[in-house]
């Protein structure tokens, strides 16, 4: 489970006040957050800093929310992005998810909606992480199990090893159950083969 300090956030607004409260609420609640005063300085923050997640305000001089949006997932493509709005420009918020941001919060908002949504995200970053890291796991044992059809019974120790811990992985996550496990074993290993 990632912890609140490793799940860094950018929060970009021209409205001064707005930042401070939203920065210190984040603070203060245990995550890493970064301050951007207007969509041009959070752009020049995303192309050198690595950021889980953007909070940007859509209306800003230099470079709204949009564009903020276009270049964070440019650089990042599973980076989230919530764009924050008044009233009058929900339709365009309404465009921002289609964009690809993550959600949308209008103003003016209570802080606990704000920590919910950060919090909320933060789970959905972690879900995307652990896709990703099962598809390189999925990837990888299919790749060893391709080598290993092709050369038969393994007898090289470390290999063994290696696929033993993919297999024990892969049912860890719950992809594979017991009897996939077992028929893994016996097929790509041999028959006397226990892990």
């Amino acid at each position: 489970m990632i912890k609140r300090s490793d799940f860094r956030i950018l929060v970009i607004d021209d409205d001064e006040i707005a930042l401070d409260v939203v920065v210190s609420l984040l603070n203060k609640e245990g995550f890493t957050v970064r301050s951007a005063r207007d969509g041009l300085e959070g752009i020049r923050a995303l192309r050198t800093e690595d950021f889980d997640l953007v909070i940007t305000d859509l209306k800003m001089p230099g470079a709204d929310g949009i564009e903020v949006l276009k270049e964070a997932k440019k650089l990042k493509d599973n980076i989230l992005v919530v764009i924050i709005t008044a009233y009058g420009t929900l339709e365009n918020a309404l465009e921002a998810i289609k964009l690809g941001a993550y959600d949308y919060i209008t103003k003016p908002f209570k802080l606990q909606e704000l920590l919910i949504l950060v919090e909320n995200a933060m789970k959905r970053h972690e879900l995307l992480r652990e896709n990703e890291e099962l598809r390189q796991h999925l990837r990888s044992t299919y790749r060893d199990m391709e080598m290993l059809k092709s050369i038969g019974r393994v007898t090289e120790p470390t290999l063994r090893v290696n696929i033993l811990e993919r297999i024990a992985r892969l049912r860890e996550l719950g992809v594979l159950d017991d009897a996939d496990v077992e028929m893994l074993k016996e097929q790509l290993l041999g028959r006397n083969v226990s892990a």
